[in-house]
């Protein structure tokens, strides 16, 4: 924390309903006045914009906002022929694709800067406990009050959670829940909305996971995943960015495990 303040602030951020809603809205309207004003390019601008709006800030996924739009496009395109209101239309929609750019790359420069504070911070840290401890609290600033577990592999193939000394805490039993999934098949994980069943959650609320594995010298060494307590609460860009910090999390957390680091024999004693 620093001047009371999130250190990271949340760069995985919670989905919500209301603006599909505005985007829809701006979409039917934007049609509307495209066939009133005889205006391809203001149809043309409407649906970009709502296109960029749903797929930033909006619960469905990608395949249903493109679903609506070219729906929406098709219906439209029928009504819509050039007039005089092309220029105004044309500049709505530079301003509306320039300011996506503009906001999408001052999103990217945050997020670099982030994982670049996460790897410096958790390199300084000495023992193992100290190691999960600080990157579980540090992810955890970047969500949403989502809860954040670290699993780690020893040398039987099974997984366990680190206690506060670094060694083996509790077992992670194998009941193929997304942990178990993620680790064998060596690839991330997002579940919009958690079957009990099927994806077996730490978090006894959660509604909504994603897991991605943890990868040193070719070896699996673990997972990190998120859990929230809100369904559709992730997405397949919160997913590339969890799979981005898993894999700057592997590295200092193999060096731990190594035999040179003491883990992996302290573990494999214990257990």
């Amino acid at each position: 924390m620093k001047n009371g303040e999130a250190y990271y602030g949340r760069l995985f951020r919670r989905r919500r309903f209301w603006p599909q809603i505005f985007w829809l809205i701006v979409l039917s309207v934007g049609c509307a006045f495209s066939c009133i004003f005889d205006s391809t390019p203001l149809f043309i601008a409407s649906t970009l914009a709502a296109f960029l709006g749903l797929t930033e800030s909006s619960r469905w996924s990608h395949k249903t906002n493109l679903l609506v739009c070219a729906s929406a496009a098709v219906i439209g395109s029928v009504c819509g022929v050039f007039s005089w209101f092309d220029t105004a239309s044309i500049f709505l929609l530079l301003v509306s694709v320039g300011g996506f750019m503009l906001y999408y790359r001052d999103t990217g420069k945050k997020f670099m800067a982030a994982v670049e504070k996460f790897t410096s911070e958790i390199s300084k840290e000495k023992d193992m406990a100290a190691l999960v401890s600080a990157a579980a609290d540090k992810i955890r600033e970047m969500t949403s009050g989502d809860e954040v577990f670290i699993t780690v592999a020893d040398r039987s193939g099974g997984m366990y959670m680190p206690g506060r000394t670094g060694r083996p805490g509790s077992s992670i039993p194998r009941n193929g829940g997304a942990a178990w999934k993620v680790f064998a098949s060596g690839r991330a994980y997002l579940a919009q909305r958690i079957e009990s069943a099927k994806d077996l959650p730490f978090y006894r609320d959660a509604r909504s996971l994603m897991s991605a594995p943890l990868f040193a010298e070719g070896e699996k060494i673990g997972v990190l995943q998120i859990e929230s307590n809100v369904a559709d609460a992730f997405s397949e860009e919160d997913l590339q960015k969890l799979e981005l910090i898993a894999f700057v999390l592997s590295h200092p957390l193999y060096v731990k495990l190594s035999p040179e680091g003491g883990e992996k024999e302290e573990a494999k004693s214990d257990l």
